[in-house]
């Protein structure tokens, strides 16, 4: 008899030692490719409780060690407590609807204001969403740069602070601002995990400018010092490959984009909408129209999700069926442009 109560107190010990719930823990996700090796890597991810975040790391508390993992190898990071806003807000940006997407981020980072990590990703958040949105639609920038300007300034030693650096960076190009990008790009100079980028824009300043010779000289230098395949190299031979079109040398432009297409994973729509696009235009300035054509359609059919190259894309589709005696076609094109986006400057370009 007391070796059944022993068994059947312990029984009931088991069943509510497995029923107690799981202490929350922060659970930081690493980018697919990560080098970062540690032992509290688990299933591609470390769980443990934030200490403070800058720059450069994270620091965590795994059990009792504290490790620091480094910024540049985080995909993503979801907080204890962390508003229900924030995912929502993910879902409709993965999903392209952008103002949505920032209006959840608001709401996320009012919630949170007295959790900094949480409350400072939303802010971030809600600013990139709009940045992108204003990429598309102009009329959306001066709000997209005032959110960029005031978390750089209140956030200058944060974990977003390369991101928000590099996108309030590329509204300015994209404006041509070029005083204001100019301003940025020092910014960014002043942390190593930045240069590069840096180093990038001041190229295409170069090339906006018509200084395609200086432009490529100093991507060079990038493509020749960046590790192969990475973002950074993959960029930089896009702008030269925009700059040797510039210059007339089509065929070296084609191979470079080429290049990068098939290096790219078919998944990655930034990347390969960017690709298909500069493709584009320089096909469509060596004088092939109709190849020209079918990169744009790649970047149409396949990653329409892109809310920067998208609308650029349909523009040159609508353009090209019109040189290529195609108007029904091209009077369809522009039509989808407009219903898309109601606001792109490219609209006027496909009448």
């Amino acid at each position: 008899m007391r070796q059944r109560r022993i068994l059947a107190f312990g029984t009931v010990a088991l069943t509510l030692a497995f029923s107690v719930p799981a202490r929350a823990v922060d659970v930081i996700t690493l980018i697919s490719n990560t080098t970062y090796k540690n032992p509290a890597v688990i299933g591609g991810g470390v769980r443990g409780d934030i200490q403070s975040e800058n720059a450069k790391e994270v620091s965590v508390k795994v059990g009792n060690s504290t490790v620091a993992v480094p910024v540049d190898q985080i995909a993503s990071i979801q907080y204890t407590g962390q508003s229900a806003n924030i995912a929502l807000g993910e879902t409709r940006e993965n999903a392209g609807a952008l103002a949505d997407a920032a209006e959840l981020y608001k709401k996320a980072a009012a919630e949170s204001a007295d959790k900094p990590f949480v409350h400072q990703t939303a802010l971030f958040h809600q600013a990139n969403a709009m940045a992108e949105l204003a990429l598309a639609d102009p009329s959306k920038a001066g709000e997209a740069i005032s959110l960029l300007e005031a978390f750089v300034k209140n956030y200058s030693s944060g974990r977003h602070i390369v991101s928000a650096l590099d996108s309030l960076a590329r509204l300015q190009l994209n404006k041509g601002d070029y005083a204001g990008v100019e301003k940025t790009v020092a910014e960014m100079e002043k942390s190593p995990q930045n240069a590069d980028r840096a180093a990038v824009i001041r190229a295409k300043i170069f090339a906006k400018k018509g200084d395609h010779a200086k432009a490529i000289a100093a991507l060079d230098t990038l493509i020749k010092n960046s590790p192969d395949g990475s973002q950074r190299q993959r960029e930089s031979r896009l702008a030269k490959a925009e700059s040797l079109a510039a210059m007339k040398d089509y065929a070296k432009a084609e191979a470079e984009v080429s290049d990068v297409i098939k290096a790219l994973p078919a998944e990655d729509y930034q990347g390969q909408s960017a690709a298909y696009n500069t493709l584009g235009d320089c096909l469509r300035a060596a004088g092939k129209p109709k190849d020209a054509l079918k990169a744009f359609l790649h970047t149409d059919i396949l990653y329409s999700k892109d809310k920067e190259q998208h609308p650029r894309a349909l523009a040159q589709i609508a353009q090209l069926w019109r040189l290529l005696k195609q108007d029904v076609r091209a009077d369809e094109v522009a039509q989808r442009l407009k219903q898309e986006y109601p606001s792109s400057p490219y609209n006027a370009s496909t009448k």
